[in-house]
């Protein structure tokens, strides 16, 4: 009976520990890079022993690979969804849950942006290897919808509006710190969301023709952003 009673526990417990050291692991790649930290310093942060990263993830590469995963689910559930129904297929609801997912962790997109310029690094591997599904799901989502007939304004061209729909999500993140110092920038949730509503109605007036603009506000994504 008392065995049967603890093991709820015992999987809670576990559950807590790859948790904390999935946050610990966010925070500490985000923060130093991939080369300067060590599953030492994670299992340190997340306060358990470095066998518990073995126990989860095998090694580093493994830890910092189940990391983004979990913290880009919600994205790549939006792009299935987006896939299935037509009424989420908005170019401005990619921004909005870029921004959405990354808001609790604004230093992450600056640390794939870096990955993803060192091809020979193992971080590489790694980050072109999660984003590959999303990259090739959102680009063919958005290219279908931006090249439908009507879709856009006159005198636009889908693969423009393509890359206006991913520089506007992905530049706040990457803005080199001395811009963000300049322009007194700081990333908070709240400063995120204000500028994902800009951002959508910049899209829907810039890029759409007028029967299709709405301001509605995108559905939000799944969970947040905050699986991890």
């Amino acid at each position: 009976m008392n065995i049967k009673a603890g093991r709820p526990a015992a999987a809670a417990q576990e559950s807590n520990t790859r948790h904390n050291l999935l946050v610990q692991a966010r925070l500490l790649f985000s923060e130093l890079g991939y080369e300067r930290v060590t599953t030492r310093m994670i299992a340190k942060a997340a306060g358990v022993n470095a066998g518990m990263i073995r126990y989860y993830f095998v090694d580093k590469a493994g830890l910092f690979e189940a990391m983004l995963r979990e913290t880009i689910a919600p994205l790549l559930q939006l792009a299935q969804q987006q896939a299935r129904l037509a009424e989420l297929r908005d170019p401005a609801a990619i921004v909005a849950a870029y921004y959405a997912v990354m808001a609790p962790h604004p230093l992450l997109p600056t640390l794939i942006f870096r990955a993803l310029h060192n091809v020979d690094s193992a971080e590489y591997q790694i980050v072109s290897r999660v984003f590959a599904g999303f990259v090739q799901q959102m680009l063919s989502n958005l290219a279908q919808v931006l090249s439908a007939p009507g879709q856009l304004q006159p005198g636009l061209l889908p693969f423009n509006a393509l890359l206006s729909c991913f520089s506007l999500a992905i530049f706040p993140f990457v803005i080199p710190p001395f811009m963000k110092q300049a322009l007194g920038l700081e990333l908070t949730p709240e400063f995120l969301q204000q500028l994902a509503d800009h951002q959508r109605h910049v899209l829907r007036h810039g890029l759409l023709p007028t029967m299709h603009n709405n301001d509605a506000p995108c559905e939000d994504i799944p969970n947040g952003g905050t699986n991890a």
